[in-house]
C-alpha cells in the first residue's frame, strides 16, 4: 500500500505535521523519520507491506518467552 502524504507544516524542528491523501484528520511524525531537507508543502510516499519474516521471528521471540515463563511457573508451583 502506497500513501501520499504531504507536509503541512513543521513544528518546533522536532514535529511534521502531515496529511495523508483519502485520511481525513492531521497525523504527527517525528521529523527525525523523515527524509532530510523536507520542508513544508514537502510530498512524500509513505509504503506499507508485509513482513513475514520478521513476524515469523517475533512470533518465535514470544513464544520462547512464553515457554520461558511457564517453566518459572511450573518450578515455583514444584518448591
Amino acid at each position: 500500500m502506497r500513501l501520499r502524504v504531504v507536509i503541512d507544516r513543521i513544528e518546533d524542528g522536532q514535529l511534521a505535521v502531515l496529511e495523508i491523501e483519502g485520511i481525513s484528520g492531521d497525523f504527527i511524525w517525528p521529523v527525525e523519520f523523515l527524509p532530510e531537507g523536507v520542508h513544508d508543502g514537502s510530498i512524500l510516499d509513505f509504503t506499507i507491506e508485509d513482513n513475514p519474516e520478521a513476524e515469523a521471528s517475533q512470533r518465535e521471540k514470544m513464544q520462547k518467552l512464553q515457554d520461558e515463563l511457564l517453566e518459572r511457573t511450573r518450578r515455583m508451583e514444584d518448591r
